[in-house]
């Protein structure tokens, strides 16, 4: 197959986006429209509305799109992607390329391999942000191409969301998987535990922000963030094989400095304390870009108030 010429914008190579009706599956549409694919839509509920307001086309033929199609990208919840996977990637043709968006790796990289025929290169592909953010600038999308079956379409694919201003990182399935482990399931689980809690309190939390100090105000800040987005997202990454063993992990750390504080070992807390320290290593340089992020929200509210 020929690559991608990337020095003069591409109108004639199509892509299909299953899913595309979706928060996800609609922020790609668009920038991949953008960078001169011609991007057409399918969903199961069939909004032909949606893919209008995109300025795509809707696919109403699922399965003859597919046929048609250079790029078939795969935007639907991590438990239905093995499925459409099955279902839509016998039918590509040579020299296409297979993608996927789920925020895991190993199962959907196995079903693509699997169901895609020789000649069909496979792609998975993680963007580590969600459908609310404007443009792809600054942030990380992660690649995770199929050994000795990307050879034509990853450079491209890389070269597009890097002149989008994205931050492009290449891994392995399994490590994709364990890495996101902690840099998603951990912290989410974190996050929920603690609006979890604030609910089992029954905690006043939009009056207690009058006597929060702006760091705490900024964490309350994320864990609403978190807690106002797809609870069947944000559940399904607890699926990531990796995650019991991390959830565990953390668990048990908790019930550890609990029972610490509880004793009333201050030593030992402290211990514990200064060791999470000496492991994280950094702790200077985090401080140092938290008082930042911190300065800006303080001009910020101070900004509203005026």
């Amino acid at each position: 197959m020929k690559p991608i010429d990337r020095k003069a914008k591409e109108t004639d190579k199509k892509m299909l986006i299953v899913g595309g009706t979706g928060g996800t599956g609609s922020w790609f549409a668009r920038f991949f429209k953008g960078q001169g694919f011609l991007v057409s839509v399918w969903g199961p509920s069939g909004k032909v509305e949606v893919a209008e307001r995109l300025g795509v086309r809707f696919a109403s033929d699922l399965l003859a799109e597919v046929v048609e199609s250079d790029v078939v990208l795969i935007s639907v919840p991590i438990q239905e992607t093995a499925k459409v996977v099955e279902d839509v990637a016998p039918r590509m043709k040579q020299g296409s390329l297979l993608m996927d968006v789920t925020s895991l790796k190993s199962g959907p990289m196995e079903a693509m391999l699997r169901w895609a025929p020789p000649g069909v290169e496979v792609l998975g592909t993680h963007p580590m942000f969600g459908p609310t953010i404007p443009t792809i600038r600054g942030q990380t999308v992660i690649l995770v191409p199929a050994a000795g079956r990307c050879d034509s379409w990853l450079l491209p694919m890389e070269e597009i969301f890097r002149e989008g201003g994205a931050r492009v990182e290449i891994l392995e399935a399994d490590e994709h998987d364990r890495i996101m482990a902690v840099v998603q399931a951990l912290t989410h689980f974190a996050y929920i535990s603690i609006g979890s809690t604030l609910r089992s309190l029954d905690f006043d939390v939009a009056r207690s922000r009058r006597f929060m100090s702006p760091v705490y105000e900024i964490m309350i800040d994320f864990v609403g963030r978190i807690l106002d987005q797809s609870p069947e997202l944000y559940a399904s990454i607890q699926e990531n094989p990796e995650a019991k063993r991390v959830r565990e992990a953390y668990i048990l750390e908790c019930k550890r400095l609990s029972k610490l504080a509880d004793d009333g070992d201050l030593a030992g807390f402290m211990e514990a304390m200064n060791s999470a320290a000496d492991h994280f290593s950094g702790t200077k340089e985090a401080l140092a870009r938290s008082d930042r992020l911190i300065s800006l929200w303080i001009d910020h509210r101070e900004e509203g108030r005026r």
